[in-house]
């Protein structure tokens, strides 16, 4: 299979084939499974770049589906749940199975398409393992019976974004113009923009938007370097897991050889 495949898993064939739709109109190929024991055998044969897959199947569902794959080491792509249950429950449990992002199934297929765009173009494989425990001690916490679903919970990204992208680009405009050239400073640039993001995340639809938010202000910030931030997407679980990383999120934006951490490594 090429680069670029989607594969798709639901025991109906016409959102199969909506889907499918959706999909080729980013020019992705598409697979589909109508059962969770077959896409197993895809994912195992071809490695797809994202797996759309439904909730409730007959017999193995989705939560057993992904599950499955972390189990055996066949995670490593983004996975969407598509779940005509709009409830808090779904939400809890697609965060467990290791779920990377939700969809109302029926809703309008625009929305379906936003998904596919921003996770097989931003660079990102999965939602952080960090930010997936906040998530779901977020939405653990929350009420069901007022938890609104799930489109309502990701409606302040927009408020977000921009918050966030006033903060940065206020510690950007102090830097030398040549700031970001270096990959260190975008690694250092990335941590300090993932702290922001999560100290203004409020709730777990934030969070689970969370490698949506990051792209965003990315891509809204005028810098040249832009375009040279998705090959460091790809890994921001084994960044995030460096002590520098997490370091530099935590202090205002500055040339690298200004870091404590930096001048001490010098010392030693």
């Amino acid at each position: 299979m090429k680069d670029g495949t989607v594969l798709l898993v639901d025991d109906e064939p016409v959102v199969l084939q909506v889907n499918a739709a959706a999909v080729r109109h980013f020019g992705f190929e598409a697979m589909i499974a109508e059962t969770a024991e077959e896409a197993a055998g895809l994912v195992r044969v071809h490695q797809p770049a994202l797996i759309i897959s439904d909730i409730q199947m007959p017999g193995e569902g989705g939560f057993d589906f992904l599950e499955g794959l972390e189990r055996t080491g066949l995670k490593n792509m983004p996975a969407i749940y598509l779940t005509g249950y709009d409830d808090i429950d779904i939400v809890r449990g697609g965060l467990r199975a290791g779920g990377d992002d939700f969809i109302i199934k029926g809703g309008p297929v625009e929305a379906l398409r936003h998904r596919i765009a921003f996770w097989m173009a931003s660079g990102f494989k999965e939602l952080p393992a960090d930010v997936r425990r906040r998530a779901l001690q977020s939405a653990n916490q929350a009420k069901g019976d007022s938890f609104g679903g799930v489109e309502a919970n990701f409606a302040g990204a927009s408020k977000l974004v921009q918050s966030v992208k006033k903060k940065i680009a206020m510690e950007l405009a102090d830097l030398p113009k040549a700031y970001g050239a270096r990959q260190v400073e975008r690694v250092c640039f990335m941590g300090r923009l993932s702290n922001l993001v999560i100290k203004e995340s409020s709730a777990f639809g934030d969070l689970i938007r969370f490698p949506e938010h990051i792209d965003a202000v990315v891509r809204q910030l005028d810098v040249a370097w832009a375009k040279d931030m998705a090959p460091l997407f790809t890994r921001f679980e084994d960044w995030s897991c460096d002590t520098r990383f997490v370091l530099a999120g935590v202090e205002k934006l500055k040339p690298f050889r200004k870091y404590s951490w930096f001048l001490e490594e010098m010392q030693t």
